[in-house]
Formats: C-alpha cells, structure tokens, sequence
C-alpha cells in the first residue's frame, strides 16, 4: 500500500478492516498474544476454530476485531479460557452541535481575531512568551481541511482510518473547526488558536456524518504513540461503555500521553459519556460568555474541567470560518491550553501539567462541581503557578503517569512550522 503525500508531509497508510458487519467484535486476549504486532499461531487457530474471518490485530489492547458468520460461533469462543472479553464494535459518532453560521467570510489578510474563549482562558496573554511550539495535538475526529491558510502551515502528519487510500480531509467540518481552536495559525488573517505554533495530525476516524467504531479509535490511539504524539483530542462518544477503548486510553496516558475528551452534550445530570467518563480520559464541560454552563453539557463527578463552548468562532472547510456550540468546542480550549502550557515546562510530566491545569482552574460560583470539575481552565493562571514553582520538583503530580519519549520523533521528520507576518497584531472578538 502507498502512502498519501500532502505537500511535503507523508501520511501513514493503514490497513482497512472489518467494521461493517452485524457480528464484529472486538475480542480481548486474558495472556500476551502477540510477538511485536503478529497475533501468535495459536490465538489465530483458536479464533479460525470459532469462525472468525477478516482478523485484524489489536495489539495496543492485546486483541483484535474480526468478524463472525453466527451467534453460535461467538457463545463458543466466549467459554474458551483465553478469552478474557468479547464485546461488540461499537459504534461511535459526533455529539450533536448547534451550528450558529457555517461559512463566514474573513478579510483575506491584515486582520486576525482572537475569538472569546481564547482570550477567557488566558491563552493571549501568553503568546509573547511561548505559543506551543513543537507541541504534537492529535484531533481524532472528521479530519481536518488540509488546505485552509489557518491550518496547513501546522499540520504535520496524519492517516485516514475512515477510507486509507485517502489522505485525512475533512468532510464534514467538525474536526477543521476542533483543529483552529487549537491551533489556528498566527499569521495576520482569520483566527487565532490557544496553541498558534503546537504541530496538528490529522486523524480521520470520523466519516462525513460524524460515524465511527470503537476499533478505529483503537488504532488510532496506537498509531498516535507511534508518531510520539503529546495531546489527543477526542470529540465523540457513546452511552455504551466500552472494556476494549478503556484499555487503550490506560494504555496511552500510562505512556504519558494526555487525553482530553467531550463530556458530551446531553445537557442533564449523570449523563457524561464514553470516553470521557473513564477516569483517565481529561473530561470537558461548556460554558457560555457569562461564565454560565452550557444548556448542552453534560454533568457529572467525571467533568475535571470546563472551558467556552458556545458560539466559538474557528475554522471551517473549504478555507471559511465557523461559528459552533458544543462540549467538543470546548475541549478544544482545554487540548491548546495544555499544548501551550507544556511548551514552558517542557520536562514535566503529564500529570504534574494536569495537576497544575487543575490548581490553577477558575472557580466558577454560580457552578456545582459536577458541572464544572475543577473550574474553568485558565492557562495564564496556570503559567503563573510554574513560575512560582521554578523547581520542577515542587510541583507534585495529580496521577503517577509517566511521559516517555515524548522529546523523540518519529522515523520522518516534517518541515518546521513557518509564520506569516504578524502586524500590527489580532483583534479580541
């Protein structure tokens, strides 16, 4: 299989594999099952013995999803002693977002606006000292528009999980609009991201209605520690937990790897979703410019944050703009924050970065603690805490995660990113 070239950047290919079918399962192995990333013969023979077909390893999560021709087959393979889980491949999709204005039209140079939730968490008032530069975001989500002069000079990399003979486009908007909250360009035109100069991948595992499985997801995060990525962005989920995707965010962020996911946007109580709920994952509730919650968000003990979530002005398709609400909006913020952050303690660990996000969060008093965790991320407040503890070990970790390799690169390098001119400066929304 040949891999898709961007410009000057090569996109990894993948294989496709099972996702259709009314049986697809993924399976979870109790005992190692792999050499490197081969499943072992006899796992192979056990799972051809029951009826499997169109086997593809999971190795990240000692698995992997196929497809079965009956129930009688699956029942089988269930009561086999090497089977730890089998559960079905579900499916994921885009929480529903308010669309405010599609396709804005900016001046095409000489004017950039720092929209309101940039500046609300403080992300502005930083650019002066660092803009997240070298920092690696991955937006597993729609794709991202490869071609928008607020993006493609920050886009290092990607895949396609959705259709793998295709480079990362997005297709539907959502994951350009979650990219230019996060790091938008700064370069005199358009909008600017809480992470200017953070490196962006694109990784497709939503398609244009927003739909994916969980194996695509799965993957993807494996293909994530592969490329040595910091940050990953997540904004979709399910009301189905899943043992096989909370395996596979364990394993990443035991890595060192930080994942920010949306709360989702139910608007009641109890009601965060998958992935977010899982105690690993970074959960991100919404609020409006009055600092009130977001009639959307979804509420309960797993929210760790909340940031701007309506009427955020980013980054489209077909080189517009936007204006949409919705927790994915929001978690947008808080993956930029982190980015920009990290850049000034580049030696911390990720839990000592969360420990000081969450230190040093807003307190919103017209807001329950399930509503907003935390409080509401402010970065600058976040930046001045590391200053004030100028000896990394003072600052003490929320969890024991440790980062590695987070300082390497990949087998390919990219070119480095390159700003426009940036007279006389961006605007406040």
């Amino acid at each position: 299989m040949l891999a898709v070239t961007i410009g000057h950047r090569v996109v990894a290919p993948v294989k496709n594999f099972a996702r259709h079918a009314k049986l697809s399962k993924i399976v979870l192995f109790k005992n190692h099952a792999f050499d490197g990333e081969e499943l072992r013969g006899e796992y192979q023979d056990l799972l051809h013995k029951h009826g499997a077909i169109r086997v593809q390893p999971l190795s990240l999560i000692n698995g992997v999803v196929c497809d079965f021709a009956s129930e009688i087959h699956l029942k089988a393979l269930e009561e086999e002693t090497e089977i730890a889980s089998l559960e079905e491949n579900f499916k994921i999709k885009l929480y529903p977002y308010q669309v405010l204005d599609r396709k804005i039209f900016l001046k095409r140079e000489g004017y950039q606006i720092i929209p309101w939730g940039i500046h609300r968490i403080g992300a502005d008032q930083l650019w002066p000292q660092s803009t997240g530069e070298g920092m690696k975001v991955a937006v597993l989500d729609t794709g991202i528009d490869l071609h928008h002069p607020d993006l493609k000079e920050n886009i290092a990399g990607g895949v396609n999980f959705v259709e793998p003979h295709l480079p990362p486009q997005d297709d539907n908007g959502h994951g350009s609009h979650v990219s230019g909250t996060i790091a938008a360009v700064k370069n005199n035109y358009g909008v600017v991201g809480a992470s200017p100069g953070a490196k962006l991948y694109a990784v497709k595992v939503l398609n244009h209605k927003g739909e994916g499985y969980f194996a695509d997801v799965i993957r993807a995060l494996a293909w994530c520690l592969e490329q040595y990525i910091q940050v990953v962005n997540l904004s979709f989920g399910s009301n189905t937990p899943s043992q096989a995707l909370h395996e596979a965010i364990r394993q990443v962020t035991a890595r060192g790897m930080i994942v920010v996911a949306a709360a989702g946007n139910d608007g009641t109580t109890q009601s965060v979703d998958y992935p977010a709920a899982y105690s690993e994952a970074i959960a991100v509730g919404a609020v409006d410019e009055k600092d009130r919650l977001a009639s959307f968000s979804s509420q309960g003990p797993e929210i760790k944050l909340v940031a701007p979530g309506t009427g955020i002005l980013s980054t489209g398709i077909g080189g517009v703009f936007s204006r949409l609400s919705g927790t994915s909006m929001a978690t947008a913020h808080v993956s930029g924050a982190i980015a920009l952050l990290w850049t000034m303690a580049p030696k911390l660990k990720a839990g000592q970065i969360l420990h000081t996000l969450f230190a040093s969060a807003e307190k919103l008093p017209s807001l329950s603690s399930e509503q907003q965790g935390a409080g509401l991320v402010r970065v600058d407040l976040a930046a001045k805490k590391l200053r004030f503890h100028s000896r990394e070990e003072e600052i003490e970790p929320k969890t024991s995660e440790t980062k590695t390799g987070a300082n390497q690169e990949p087998g390919y390098r990219y070119p480095s990113v390159a700003f426009w001119p940036f007279l006389p400066g961006p605007t406040r929304e």
